[in-house]
């Protein structure tokens, strides 16, 4: 298995991080690089969605975990899986943002490639852009 990891601190609150990601239909508003997301019903652990990116196919995409201030979810790829963990620690009036990357499967060293080294080549620009989303709309 295969992982990447980015770390940033920001000003914006967890409070407003964690509902800014965890509002997955509105992904695409702060995430240039989809098409968009769709989630049915509220996000819970178990809940399926799907998420398509620019020029890519449709994803199926599970949530894993969430609990206040953290969010995993699951990409399910051909032959791969992919796994993504989003989490805000709150420390006087700083937030860590942690985001962390994993992917393993039969095929796991193509989407390593292909599509988990570039999460974490694009994290910082992609962490801004989600934190003033946040900022400007939570």
């Amino acid at each position: 298995m295969w992982q990447g990891h980015y770390e940033t601190t920001t000003d914006v609150s967890t409070e407003k991080l964690f509902r800014a990601i965890t509002d997955i239909n509105n992904w695409s508003r702060w995430d240039d690089g989809l098409e968009f997301t769709k989630l049915e019903g509220g996000a819970t652990p178990g809940a399926c969605f799907t998420l398509k990116p620019k020029g890519g196919p449709k994803v199926k995409m599970t949530i894993d975990e969430i609990q206040p201030y953290r969010l995993v979810d699951t990409a399910h790829l051909f032959l791969a899986k992919m796994r993504t963990s989003h989490e805000y620690v709150q420390s006087g009036n700083q937030t860590t943002i942690r985001f962390t990357v994993e992917v393993w499967g039969l095929l796991g060293f193509f989407w390593r490639k292909v599509v988990g080294e570039n999460q974490i080549k694009e994290a910082a620009t992609q962490t801004a852009a989600l934190v003033s989303y946040a900022r400007t709309n939570f």
